[in-house]
């Protein structure tokens, strides 16, 4: 018996703003982790890193509606990514302060017993922050009903968005003491990173235009309507095109660019949520 389909396309209400700042705080905290190992930082970044994770945590209970049961979003790692999500911000927060303690006088009890041993705790948290800025991806990537959303590229595009916000956010606090040599590396990591995310965002809504017409429909709702202005000149222009050009041209500006990218940051976030459509379905 032939099918009739419901054509109109409903775009998903469920996750707004909320869950943005809950995927901005988590990326932008598990990326900055990153940077603090890559580049040696001090120690007060990483601290500030698992802070921001922690917070994204908090506001993702809320989002969830009952936080004293968010205890059962770890009771399926084998199925569930938002599951195997809650685990890797577990072992970030609880291997990343372990990390991280001894450089603290009042926590250097908690130093491991040989270099070997803060070096295995040094890689678990960074694999453990690498799967922090992955897994929303994977999140989203697993609603089949979202078309927009259901793309591998997807997962990759919010890891090297979470780096390019975390540079940002070193940008921002950087005239608070970042040593000037460290300053100079991260800038020039930084300018690469909103290049490639300039690409990887152009590849994405470019195989999303020809996924099909849920699809579609998402990117011409980021191109039109009040949430293309949000894209357009909040993520892209805001976030991507000004820092780079002060990048370049104006490094005194540093932590104007820093600003910036944090916005296009947020704003980019919820624009992937609030473009989603969902696919049409069966009537019969």
């Amino acid at each position: 018996m032939a099918h009739e389909f419901n054509m109109k396309l409903t775009p998903q209400e469920e996750w707004s703003w909320l869950l943005a700042v809950d995927l901005f705080l988590g990326g932008m905290g598990g990326g900055l982790f990153l940077l603090f190992l890559l580049f040696n930082l001090s120690p007060s970044i990483a601290v500030l890193s698992l802070g921001l994770v922690a917070l994204g945590a908090v506001v993702l209970m809320v989002e969830l509606g009952r936080p004293l049961r968010a205890w059962r979003a770890l009771c399926k790692p084998f199925s569930s990514w938002i599951s195997r999500g809650v685990i890797f911000v577990t072992l970030f927060i609880v291997f990343g302060a372990l990390y991280s303690a001894p450089a603290f006088d009042s926590l250097s009890w908690l130093a491991p017993g040989s270099d070997t041993a803060r070096r295995t705790i040094g890689v678990v948290a960074g694999i453990s922050a690498l799967f922090v800025t992955l897994y929303p991806g994977f999140v989203l990537a697993a609603s089949p009903s979202i078309p927009f959303w259901n793309s591998p590229l997807l997962p990759v595009l919010f890891s090297f968005h979470s780096l390019m916000v975390a540079s940002g956010l070193i940008f921002l606090i950087a005239p608070l003491g970042l040593e000037s040599a460290d300053l100079r590396s991260i800038s020039f990591l930084g300018g690469i990173l909103i290049v490639v995310n300039f690409v990887l965002g152009a590849m994405y809504l470019a195989t999303s235009k020809g996924s099909g017409l849920a699809s579609k429909e998402a990117v011409r709702r980021l191109n039109e309507g009040s949430l293309g202005w949000t894209f357009k000149v909040g993520v892209i222009l805001v976030g991507m095109i000004v820092p780079l050009a002060v990048v370049l041209w104006t490094p005194s500006a540093m932590a104007l660019a820093g600003l910036f990218i944090l916005i296009g940051g947020l704003l980019f976030r919820y624009c992937v949520l609030k473009a989603g459509v969902y696919v049409p379905f069966p009537l019969t």
